[in-house]
């Protein structure tokens, strides 16, 4: 138990740093208002590009769940606009519709 958790929070640390860097270099500088309109609409595509892609990669057993997951993920970030509460409610639809416990 205790590798799952070093891995995830290994992982979370690998993933959070490409992220990091660039904001600090970023910080106080100004750019266009199509500069910054490309920076909010990457992390969407990026994320749509994720889950399309396991869509059409999903077998008989995982579509349902799949599509449910799609469709709360869109309604809450349509609805909300905040990527990580996006996150996690599709990732606790899923669950849900597979009837894992958490």
């Amino acid at each position: 138990m205790t590798y799952i958790i070093l891995g995830v929070l290994i992982a979370a640390v690998v993933t959070i740093i490409p992220k990091v860097i660039p904001l600090y270099f970023l910080k106080g500088k100004n750019f266009n208002k199509k500069v910054m309109t490309f920076f909010k609409i990457v992390p969407y595509t990026s994320m749509s590009i994720l889950i399309l892609k396991y869509v059409f990669e999903a077998d008989k057993f995982m579509f349902f769940p799949t599509v449910i997951a799609i469709l709360c993920s869109v309604l809450t970030s349509y609805i909300l606009e905040n990527m990580i509460v996006t996150v996690i409610v599709s990732i606790l639809s899923t669950l849900i519709v597979l009837g894992i416990s958490i």
